[in-house]
């Protein structure tokens, strides 16, 4: 069969097992690097009851949150803000990055996703970048082209380009805080650029001639190439979570289980390169480890792909 064409962002490895979810995950180190917009539209579009429900309860909590903000209220606009996104991923757990595998980190993670929404909405610099946004987007005509609404090329685009850059200086700012580090590890930058840009895309896509989608997907960084999956050499085995069938191929540390979503470890130690001594695999093997006992800096999956 064919699947897009992914490189993992740390490792370097390709994209070699089937994929379901819209997050794309490293066969060899884990990392949680890609996503496939295409399967989280198709995701939303499984549900016209669901998506009409999920809309008017996002529409009452985003009123409740304007009232909120007009009170200067943050701690409720928090609260608010928290609710919404416990409530955006229960109903979409598809959704749901495969990183965030557990209580404490989904907790970790709705709390910056609260914490976040809540300087940017009381920061005057992102509510004039807001009413920007708006502003090009009340300006756009659309046309009827026999299959359906369009929306005419230049105003689109330049709401577009307008929304992607604001888009590059939220995430440089968001990632320089160092209140939210835990997310360097729950959700690399690349990566989260890819979310909430995918989240423009699907919203539009559908508004936009064929010529018009090429190019919007060239200019958001979404991959249209297909390519043959080439299994390599390798084994099967089973998920260290649910028993289902997994492949794991050779030189792999982690493998995401495509059936309950979490990582099977397959390797448990390494050799370092210099000393010979067993270390752990660290929890993240993309990332240089130091020897426990030579202080060397080992890199697992480097003499693979790097």
């Amino acid at each position: 069969m064919k699947i897009k064409k992914f490189t993992c962002i740390n490792c370097g490895a390709p994209k070699v097992n089937e994929y379901k979810t819209p997050y794309i995950m490293c066969d060899y180190c884990g990392s949680f690097t890609d996503i496939d917009f295409t399967l989280g539209l198709d995701k939303w579009n499984e549900s016209g009851v669901k998506a009409m429900n999920y809309q008017m309860t996002k529409m009452a909590l985003m009123s409740k949150m304007q009232g909120a903000m007009q009170r200067g209220n943050k701690e409720e606009y928090k609260s608010l803000q928290r609710d919404y996104w416990d409530y955006y991923y229960r109903t979409y757990p598809a959704y749901m990055p495969p990183s965030i595998d557990d209580g404490y980190k989904y907790r970790d993670y709705l709390d910056v996703c609260a914490e976040s929404s809540t300087e940017y909405g009381f920061d005057p610099k992102w509510q004039t970048y807001g009413a920007e946004q708006q502003r090009l987007q009340q300006m756009l005509t659309y046309y009827n082209d026999g299959t359906g609404n369009k929306v005419e090329s230049t105003g689109f685009f330049r709401l577009a380009e307008f929304f992607i850059n604001m888009t590059k200086d939220g995430m440089r700012v968001f990632y320089s805080n160092p209140k939210y580090a835990v997310m360097h590890d729950l959700i690399p930058e690349q990566v989260h650029m890819k979310m909430k840009i995918s989240m423009f895309v699907q919203v539009w896509l559908p508004y936009l001639t064929e010529a018009d989608q090429e190019k919007f997907l060239k200019m958001s960084g979404f991959s249209m190439q297909y390519v043959d999956i080439e299994r390599p050499a390798g084994r099967t085995g089973e998920c260290e979570h649910c028993k289902a069938e997994i492949y794991i191929p050779d030189g792999s540390y982690k493998v995401h289980c495509e059936s309950c979503h979490k990582n099977t470890k397959v390797q448990q130690v390494f050799k370092c390169m210099s000393c010979g001594a067993e270390n752990n695999v660290p929890e993240y093997p993309a990332k240089p480890i130091d020897c426990e006992f030579c202080g060397v800096e080992n890199r697992l999956i480097q003499r693979l792909f790097g």
